[in-house]
């Protein structure tokens, strides 16, 4: 008997050595941001003609955010509120960095960076997409302490040449300059796949900024827009809106695919139990898409636009077994993941800096409500905030006020009500307040609704470059001559 005893318990002295440790090691974490996707561009938060079958199910089994706000109506500001957890005006950020201008970017010296903490708290350290930070050395993924970095500095590429807004090839591959075949979604989801299978027994924090779906709008089988002799930005606006809606789901598709891919390789090494997963996109979509496809659902404006359909993004976290299926209506920003993220992995933040976003992870858990808080918007010279169900906007074109709760869609202009002038009164200078104690740099010298003409430092002679040749769509096919 004795003997049977003892060859049991090293049998189960054996198996349980050979089975991985998860609940020991550091949770893993990744952030998949999209690129313009507004609020209405997956399926389950209604999304028309648009199929998301992964992420509609991470939703369902996750907290679905249906009151999240990016932190910006344009891109470079909002990532810099994900890695800081700060208003980006802290930093002098007004718009969006620049490719050709290398002496300017978000600096990890300086300021508090999400993977730099995550490095050093001893995490395998990856970003597979968009950067659009700084083109400078001193500001690029390797000085933000990430191991590798498959994807582009720029703004937005061709999906099929990697050619950039300068008309280059934007393309790297484990920080290094590389040209390969393939279109752009797929071969980020086949390198974070590839990262997973690389570093899966250590802890990882995996940075997922899509290309999708900014323009130029191209599904997989398209043809480049962007060659070594001609360049165009964008030319979604001479789509149909077939044409459109075809290019914009196909590109959504191939995001979607890549979220499958990733929960596979997740489940093959039982990582999905250990691993924070949260996806959001950097700001609402482009007015084109508004026209096309409604892809903000039932919200006024778009990309640009402090209204809430610039703003408002769909947003989803999820971790098996530790974030229980739920929809959350509390207002999060951008800047709320970096303290969130922190709070899940029990990452103590040393930087002297404070954060002035907030740890969402009892609201998430609990689905508690968050303490009322303003919240502020600001770029270029206009502004927006809300202070409960009251938001603010300090336009060029004057103060408008609206009450969210019962005018979702920002329709009745409640500013000039003298009803309301209390309201308008406080907020305004509450904008003021807040614009003095947050902003530095140029941003810190705006005037709100004073429009301020600003020169853009990367503008091109593309008549001389195109030698007169134009981009034409024809249902028959697309043709450049």
């Amino acid at each position: 008997m004795k003997f049977i005893y003892y060859a049991l318990l090293a049998a189960w002295f054996i198996l349980n050595a050979c089975e991985p440790s998860h609940k020991t090691k550091q949770p893993n974490v990744i952030v998949i941001m999209a690129d313009d996707l507004g609020y209405a561009g997956l399926s389950c938060f209604g999304g028309e003609g648009i199929s998301t079958p992964n992420l509609d199910k991470m939703a369902a089994k996750g907290v679905k955010c249906t009151n999240f706000y990016a932190n910006s109506t344009v891109c470079s500001p909002t990532r810099v509120a994900l890695f800081s957890g700060r208003y980006q005006q802290r930093v002098g950020l007004d718009h969006i960095y620049f490719h050709c201008v290398d002496s300017i970017g978000f600096d990890p010296q300086t300021n508090p960076s999400l993977p730099v903490i995550m490095k050093e708290a001893g995490y395998k350290t990856g970003i597979f997409g968009k950067w659009h930070l700084g083109s400078g050395e001193d500001f690029q993924p390797k000085a933000h302490n990430f191991d590798e970095f498959t994807g582009f500095l720029d703004g937005n590429i061709d999906f099929i040449s990697k050619h950039n807004t300068e008309s280059e090839v934007d393309w790297f591959v484990n920080h290094q300059p590389a040209n390969p075949d393939g279109y752009v979604t797929d071969l980020l989801n086949q390198a974070v796949v590839d990262f997973i299978e690389k570093e899966h027994e250590h802890p990882f924090f995996i940075y997922l900024p899509e290309a999708a779906v900014h323009v130029p709008m191209q599904g997989p089988d398209d043809l480049p827009l962007r060659t070594d002799d001609f360049y165009t930005y964008k030319v979604d606006h001479l789509f149909p809106k077939e044409e459109y809606m075809r290019r914009y789901s196909a590109m959504v598709k191939s995001m979607d695919d890549g979220v499958g891919m990733i929960m596979e390789t997740l489940r093959k090494y039982q990582l999905e139990e250990n691993t924070l997963i949260i996806f959001t996109s950097d700001n609402g979509g482009e007015k084109t898409g508004v026209n096309n496809g409604q892809v903000n659902g039932h919200t006024r404006g778009h990309k640009g636009q402090l209204y809430e359909g610039g703003i408002k993004v769909p947003t989803v976290f999820y971790w098996k077994g530790e974030i229980q299926p739920a929809v959350n209506t509390n207002k999060m920003l951008t800047m709320d993941l970096l303290p969130t993220i922190l709070d899940f992995t029990k990452i103590k933040y040393n930087h002297q800096l404070k954060t002035d976003g907030i740890s969402l992870k009892e609201c998430l858990v609990a689905n508690t409500k968050l303490e009322e808080r303003d919240i502020f918007w600001m770029h270029t010279e206009k502004i927006a905030m809300q202070r409960g169900n009251y938001k603010l906007l300090w336009l060029n074109s004057g103060l408008e006020l609206y009450n969210l709760k019962v005018d979702p869609m920002e329709s009745i202009n409640l500013a000039k009500s003298e009803k309301f002038q209390s309201e308008v009164e406080e907020m305004t200078i509450a904008c003021l307040e807040w614009q003095k104690a947050t902003a530095s740099g140029l941003p810190a010298e705006r005037t709100f609704g004073k429009k301020l003409i600003t020169k853009w430092p990367c503008k091109r002679d593309l008549k001389t470059f195109n030698k007169g040749k134009t981009y034409q769509w024809k249902p028959n096919g697309s043709v450049i001559k």
